[in-house]
């Protein structure tokens, strides 16, 4: 009776440990990842020593760090930082970031970025890749951590994977910008929306445009023709301009009409403390870009460019949209510039830009 006992006994805790190793990794396996931390318009790149001092690199810098346009002084369309595959495993929280650039040499199988992209990609697929010697990407998501996208590069030696980046820059770049999406809108919309100013808008000019609630009015036309909204930050100053004007002819979208409205505006209502200085647009040494853009269905004519102040040395950065609304025969004209002395700029027109092409009319 007590043998029979005893097997029972150890029997049960048998089960019982199995049963708690088993619960244990069921646990391991389920737990939670921590969320990727990391700026926007980052990108981790993850590549050997020996790849990332190539032509490989300067090629992923070229394309990659080219400047954003357009900005009075040169800024980055990216900011990288680069790790070899044995410093992105040497710190936990280098595998905690937003978004990664793999660049794989699979002419390299020895390598520890080939090795971590072969267990990635599969075997069979990675197999493929390597008899098949064309270059190509994919993309991963989760890895190390939630909301993590990894881009994965790859091509047989430098010369191949240095074309790959050439080639695919723009499809990476648009892919990037996307992901950012949500952590761009949260930069914008951290604070509440200005529900007041945000009526007023659609009941003035007919389109719905969430104003955070920290723009305030800086001028306005009490005919509810033009308006002009501004965002004091420690950083510098943000704004936006709306003005509706009259359709009369295809004209109204060319560059000079679209660069004289702006100037108007600029020297009504803007000054410094030059006397007989106002903001216009700068043009003797910098280009202006010129797009065609569609906002809600409606045809829009894009400008960007530099503004200045005359007799002062204060600029920045500007788009300007001309947006056709068909339906009542009448021109929106949506004007974003900002001011901010010694700063990046890049991010700033990044949330006037969303703000502005996420209205509705």
């Amino acid at each position: 009776m007590s043998k029979a006992i005893t097997y029972y006994t150890v029997s049960c805790l048998l089960i019982v440990l199995s049963m708690l190793a088993c619960n244990s990794e069921v646990s391991n396996s389920l737990e939670a990842k921590a969320v990727a931390l990391g700026k926007m318009n980052e990108i981790v790149v993850i590549a050997d020593d020996t790849v990332w001092e190539s032509m490989v690199g300067d090629t992923f810098r070229y394309y990659f760090e080219s400047p954003y346009p357009l900005m009075p002084t040169p800024e980055a369309m990216f900011d990288l930082r680069h790790y070899s595959g044995e410093e992105i495993n040497a710190e936990p929280l280098r595998k905690e970031l937003r978004t990664y650039a793999i660049l794989v040499d699979l002419n390299d199988l020895d390598s520890p970025v080939t090795k971590m992209a072969r267990k990635d990609m599969g075997e069979e697929k990675f197999t493929r890749a390597l008899k098949e010697n064309k270059p190509g990407n994919s993309i991963g998501k989760n890895k190390w951590a939630q909301g993590q996208m990894l881009i994965y590069l790859y091509a047989n030696g430098h010369d191949s994977l240095a074309e790959l980046i050439r080639a695919s820059y723009p499809a990476i770049a648009k892919k990037v910008h996307k992901h950012d999406r949500n952590q761009l809108e949260a930069q914008v919309y951290g604070v509440p929306v200005n529900h007041g100013l945000s009526e007023k808008i659609k009941e003035d000019y007919g389109m719905e445009m969430k104003i955070p609630v920290n723009y305030k009015i800086a001028k306005e036309e009490l005919d509810g023709n033009f308006i002009w909204l501004r965002k004091d930050g420690k950083k510098g100053v943000m704004n936006i301009v709306l003005k509706k004007l009259p359709y009369s002819g295809k004209e109204q979208f060319d560059k000079d009409y679209i660069k004289g409205v702006k100037n108007e505006f600029g020297k009504s209502y803007v000054t410094s403390d030059t006397e007989g200085s106002y903001l216009r647009v700068h043009e003797e040494q910098v280009p202006i870009y010129e797009y065609t853009q569609d906002i809600n269905g409606m045809y829009t004519k894009e400008l960007r460019g530099v503004w200045e102040m005359t007799g002062d040395f204060m600029g920045g950065p500007f788009v300007s949209y001309m947006i056709h609304n068909s339906a009542n025969e009448e021109l929106l004209f949506v004007d974003a510039f900002v001011f901010a002395p010694g700063q990046a700029k890049r991010n700033m027109i990044q949330e006037l830009d969303f703000i502005v092409k996420n209205m509705k009319i």
